[in-house]
């Protein structure tokens, strides 16, 4: 496989480490050296600890820095994933905003009548975008000619339950 196949091979199986290993390992090694002398020699393990306080210490570094690269990549993808999500509900809203009035249409039985399902058309152009930007979903599979029943996301309900002004146009107001 080469040189390289081998590295990465190598970075992979340092990647799979367990955590809970590597922290006694820490802990065991950071107590070898900064124990008192009284403990070390009760237990017994001060030739052990003169003899290889070098590995210890390079256990102790190696170790930690593990544990802190994995706690600061765990804390990224927290951060990551926290960042992703208000994005996401900001595009979500902005679709929600913009929504044409056949897509107002399409929703307010969802949110007036608090219903779950509603059997629209497949051939329904309005009902197949708001599927594609996900506020509505196919429930079924199953049907009785082109009505197939689409369920809301619970996102989505949850705006326009708060909001349902969201729901109303302009011919609305004049009435």
């Amino acid at each position: 496989m080469g040189m390289i196949g081998d590295i990465a091979d190598g970075i992979k199986a340092v990647g799979q480490i367990a955590v809970k290993p590597l922290l006694a390992l820490a802990l065991c090694s950071g107590a070898l050296l900064c124990a008192p002398a009284h403990l070390v020699v009760g237990a017994g393990l001060t030739d052990f600890v003169a003899k290889y306080r070098t590995w210890i210490g390079l256990a102790l570094v190696a170790s930690c820095a593990y544990l802190v690269a994995h706690g600061l990549s765990w804390l990224f993808n927290v951060i990551g994933s926290l960042l992703d999500d208000a994005r996401m509900r900001k595009v979500r809203r902005k679709w929600l905003t913009t929504l044409t009035p056949d897509e107002k249409a399409i929703l307010v039985p969802y949110i007036r009548d608090q219903t779950a399902s509603v059997t629209y058309s497949l051939n329904d152009g309005a009902v197949r975008g708001l599927e594609g930007k996900g506020v509505l979903y196919r429930a079924s599979s199953v049907s009785y000619g082109l009505g197939f029943p689409f369920n809301m996301q619970p996102w989505a309900r949850e705006i326009l339950s708060a909001e349902p002004e969201l729901l109303m146009w302009e011919n609305e107001d004049a009435d």
